[in-house]
């Protein structure tokens, strides 16, 4: 655990500092309060990222949720506004591809709304479709609305994407810091070993001494 890992390396660094032998002893490998503090700044930036990854875990979670949110109330729309189009364009090759109607329906989100933005689109530009889909109740202002709940979901979308990266460089950040303490801890107690050999001194600072 991360916070074990911390609690270890804050007393170890800490119960060094503490020991004037045991400063004496690594002062001959160049440790000295400097070199501790180092491991000191390296623990509070693992802190202060953790608490920005734990936020940023967070804001991803709920983008994504408004993400999902946005497309089923999207889905529930286009849907029906699609069934009509098939409807109305079963037999005319040209309005069907103008509305993306052509084969099975495209399954990534990315490619399922480019699929629906032109359908929208086209389905507003062309005078005699719109007077086709208002023969169905499907009117310019509905399109029109649609079309906004569309543009909702690209918003939203674009809003995820932009807070998983975040949460994806933050979590790179904070995996090369623990990686930096795991090594500065590594290097500490190999000098501490040297500098100390066998002395009960050792204890305070987490290593067992046989």
């Amino acid at each position: 655990m991360l916070d074990q890992k911390l609690g270890v390396s804050e007393v170890a660094i800490e119960n060094c500092r503490r020991s004037a032998p045991i400063m004496a002893g690594i002062a001959l490998y160049k440790y000295d309060e400097t070199r501790l503090q180092q491991g000191e700044g390296v623990i509070t930036r693992i802190k202060t990222l953790t608490l920005q990854w734990n936020s940023a875990q967070s804001q991803k979670m709920q983008a994504t949720l408004e993400l999902q949110t946005a497309a089923r109330e999207f889905k529930a729309v286009y849907y029906k506004t699609r069934r009509i189009a098939y409807l109305l364009f079963k037999n005319q090759e040209p309005q069907r591809r103008a509305l993306a109607l052509g084969g099975r329906q495209k399954r990534t989100l990315i490619q399922w709304l480019e699929e629906a933005r032109q359908f929208y689109t086209n389905a507003l530009a062309d005078p005699e479709a719109r007077q086709q889909f208002s023969r169905f109740g499907v009117t310019m202002k509905s399109l029109n609305e649609e079309k906004a709940l569309l543009v909702k979901v690209e918003k939203a979308m674009a809003y995820q994407e932009k807070k998983a990266a975040e949460a994806m460089e933050i979590t790179r950040l904070r995996k090369l810091a623990i990686k930096e303490l795991d090594q500065f801890m590594s290097e500490l107690f190999t000098i501490l070993r040297l500098a100390m050999g066998k002395s009960q001194l050792l204890e305070a600072v987490g290593i067992v001494v046989k």
